[in-house]
């Protein structure tokens, strides 16, 4: 009762005029109390989820804006592209329904986290000043919550919400691995390094403890994959001679490195894996060792995105909307018979639907190539448009977050998550707001030479 209260009460803060505490309550639900909340302790039967109260904050700054705020939703580039990615999910939702059968809360459940591209509405029409306190707020938040995590690894004892911890072996001593990562935490360490809210000594003690947290939970491919977002990054505020240069040089280094590790890649057994997925044999084989192919992890991710889109293929009628907006626990799905996937300990079968490792076979699964590529239109709009805005300090976070969550979307589920696209559609709106600013001003100086 308590969580619903507060969602009412962010509501009726906004309205007030206090948008930024009410989207700081916003984030709190969407991230489940920062991290820090479990969502069964949000858990009311109707509502059962963090992500369902910041969905209803949402709704009702929406709604109440739409009526008192003139031409609240006129369109622009981006509309028209959210616009048509409605048309193609009621498109999706009414297959799913009336085609497939499935029942309106397994719809929802399965297709609720892609309603909350409408906040973008409520960003482009708040100030560019709010806008950045409110990122600064959530940077500042993030900070605290990456204290935390590195808290749990020093103390071996878990704060944050719980999710799956394991063991690794650095340089001979056993190390806790954390997966509970603060949800924002990827975004907010690119904001530390490129465009850092703070000056001096609080610039570089917030950049280290987010560098060192985002390498704290020790994933290769989100490590190694900030790395190069962070060199792209800065061979983009390089000079263009300078950065010619850089360039060639990374090139050559590149070119030798591929010549030298090309030979043991062809021997390796990821090459002869992907043989094996580009033939579709794992498909074919019964009494294949899911617990042992998962040792080949990225091998193993294109398997499950190989053998969903296989379905597709096979069943024609569902290549373009999908086989259905349905949750794993829909008895539809133990109509599904896919080999590959998690194992789930309470079935011993693998995962029909949801991949948590990988964000495309359930995308496409449940989508089809049409929802899919909606979808995905839209987070390559923000990241063209970003790239075009580079010289912009948030226009070059922003371009360099979608690298990051691109490259990592082939290690985790990361697209589909609310979080992914939340902070760039911030971002897009301070940029346009700048532009905006330079336009007027640009206008002005010229009526003031007439």
């Amino acid at each position: 009762m308590i969580f619903i209260i507060i969602a009412i009460f962010a509501i009726v803060m906004y309205i007030r005029g206090y948008k930024i505490p009410a989207f700081v309550m916003f984030f709190f639900f969407l991230t489940s109390g920062f991290n820090l909340i479990s969502e069964d302790l949000m858990d009311i039967k109707i509502i059962n989820k963090g992500s369902d109260f910041a969905f209803l904050i949402l709704f009702g700054i929406i709604l109440i804006d739409s009526f008192c705020v003139k031409d609240y939703l006129k369109r622009d580039r981006f509309t028209i592209l959210l616009f048509v990615s409605s048309i193609v999910l009621i498109a999706c939702i009414v297959w799913s329904k009336w085609i497939i059968g499935l029942a309106w809360s397994e719809i929802i459940r399965s297709c609720r986290y892609q309603f909350f591209w409408i906040a973008y509405f409520v960003f482009r029409n708040m100030k560019k000043e709010q806008l950045e306190i409110l990122l600064k707020i959530l940077f500042n938040i993030t900070v605290f919550l990456s204290v935390l995590f590195l808290a749990q690894i020093i103390l071996d004892q878990t704060i944050l919400n719980e999710m799956d911890k394991n063991r690794i072996t650095l340089y001979g001593i056993r190390i806790p691995r954390y997966y509970n990562h603060p949800d924002l935490i990827q975004f907010c360490t690119l904001l530390a390094v490129f465009h850092n809210p703070h000056k001096g000594t609080w610039r570089i003690v917030t950049t280290t403890i987010l560098i060192m947290a985002l390498l704290g939970a020790f994933h290769r491919s989100l490590a190694g994959f900030f790395l190069l977002a962070a060199l792209i990054g800065f061979i983009l505020k390089l000079p263009h001679l300078r950065k010619i240069q850089f360039l060639t040089l990374l090139l050559i280094v590149l070119f030798g490195s591929i010549l030298f590790a090309g030979k043991r890649f062809m021997d390796s057994r990821t090459f002869s894996d992907l043989q094996y997925i580009r033939k579709g044999m794992y498909t074919e084989v019964e009494d294949l060792d899911i617990e042992e192919f998962q040792k080949s992890t990225f091998t193993f991710r294109l398997a499950i995105l190989y053998e969903r889109n296989q379905y597709l293929l096979d069943n024609p009628k569902k290549i373009w909307l999908g086989g259905g907006l349905m949750a794993e626990n829909s008895p539809q799905t133990k109509m599904l018979d896919f080999k590959i996937g998690l194992i789930d300990k309470m079935t011993g079968r693998a995962v029909q639907v949801d991949c948590g490792d990988i964000s495309y076979p359930s995308m496409i699964f449940r989508m089809g190539y049409l929802g899919t590529a909606s979808y995905l239109t839209l987070l390559i709009y923000l990241a063209v448009y970003f790239y075009k805005k580079h010289k912009n300090k948030y226009g070059l976070v922003g371009f360099l977050f979608m690298i990051l969550s691109f490259s990592v979307s082939f290690f985790s589920g990361n697209l589909l998550l609310p979080a992914t696209y939340l902070l760039p559609l911030i971002t897009y709106s301070i940029v346009q707001k700048t532009e905006q600013e330079k336009m007027s001003s640009n206008v002005s100086c010229l009526t003031n030479i007439q």
